[in-house]
């Protein structure tokens, strides 16, 4: 939600200024694609003959990676009801936290009311999972003290996730500072990041980024671009990002073009940004973006 309430802002804003991401979830038509709509037949009627709970989270999980966000609730639902486990409120979490970012402002509740219990839940069944509780901790920031946001309980949870994995503690901590708009502190603590990366990886190793945390890599281009901080790492992690790129990613692909191209404005490579800016435009075609047209105008003045 804090994404949707920031926009208006941003775009008042100068192009260069330091802002807070206020990237979109990618969508997708999964009512025209047959084959995702034969795939979910064919599981629902293996659930009817077998009743079997595994079928329910591959009806879950298989609607999520589609964007189908209301059917990955309803069926995360219906296998919690057989065995509440923390991956099943995760994904419930999730597709609501989704959900609540297509639907209008004034009918977000509803899903905002399932997402904060449910990752409130995983949390509770796994407290060490850094998956879980990056996902609390972005709920917390995110949310009015009126719904339950505290940024007294995103601290603790940030200080137990830097002593598990301190690439995303640094990358919780700065997200922290980002949405309170104290930006130089956000910078300190991005700074921190790339010097943790640089004195434990090789540059442009990115064993640390793991399947089920895609989005890591658009984070570090998103901040290089963002902050003027390690440049080539931002292009490095956001080229990797573009290569495996898949129905999974809840990034859009032009946006990742774009932050890719505000690097290589940043590192004066005229001709590769506006090879990027053409790939950015390129992926609109079918999902039209007016604010993402507005910064592009932006990025080649």
């Amino acid at each position: 939600m804090i994404k949707r309430l920031v926009l208006i802002l941003f775009i008042l804003k100068s192009f260069e200024s330091f802002t807070q991401d206020i990237t979109p979830i990618s969508s997708y038509s999964f009512d025209s694609d047959i084959f995702y709509q034969n795939q979910i037949e064919n599981l629902i009627k293996i659930y009817e003959q077998t009743k079997a709970v595994k079928t329910l989270d591959s009806l879950a999980s298989l609607s999520f990676i589609y964007k189908d966000w209301e059917t990955s609730i309803d069926y995360a639902k219906k296998a919690i009801e057989v065995n509440p486990t923390a991956e099943r409120y995760f994904i419930l979490g999730g597709a609501s936290g989704f959900r609540a970012l297509e639907v209008p402002i004034l009918s977000s509740l509803k899903y905002v009311n399932i997402m904060k219990p449910a990752f409130e839940q995983a949390v509770r069944l796994e407290p060490m999972n850094v998956k879980y509780l990056r996902a609390q901790v972005d709920v917390l920031l995110s949310l009015p003290i009126i719904l339950g946001g505290s940024t007294y309980k995103a601290k603790q949870h940030i200080k137990k996730i830097k002593s598990l994995n301190p690439v995303e503690g640094f990358l919780a901590e700065g997200s922290m500072h980002e949405i309170n708009e104290d930006f130089d502190s956000a910078k300190q603590v991005y700074n921190q990041l790339f010097d943790f990366l640089n004195q434990n990886y090789s540059f442009c190793s990115l064993t640390f980024i793991k399947d089920e945390r895609r989005n890591l890599a658009y984070d570090l281009g998103r901040i290089a671009a963002d902050f003027e901080l390690e440049l080539k790492w931002g292009q490095c992690a956001l080229s990797h990002f573009i290569r495996t790129y898949g129905q999974r990613d809840t990034v859009p692909i032009a946006w990742v073009y774009f932050q890719s191209a505000r690097l290589a404005k940043r590192l004066k490579n005229i001709e590769q940004m506006n090879f990027l800016i053409s790939k950015a435009l390129y992926n609109l075609k079918e999902s039209p973006d007016q604010i993402l047209k507005f910064l592009l105008k932006e990025l080649k003045s």
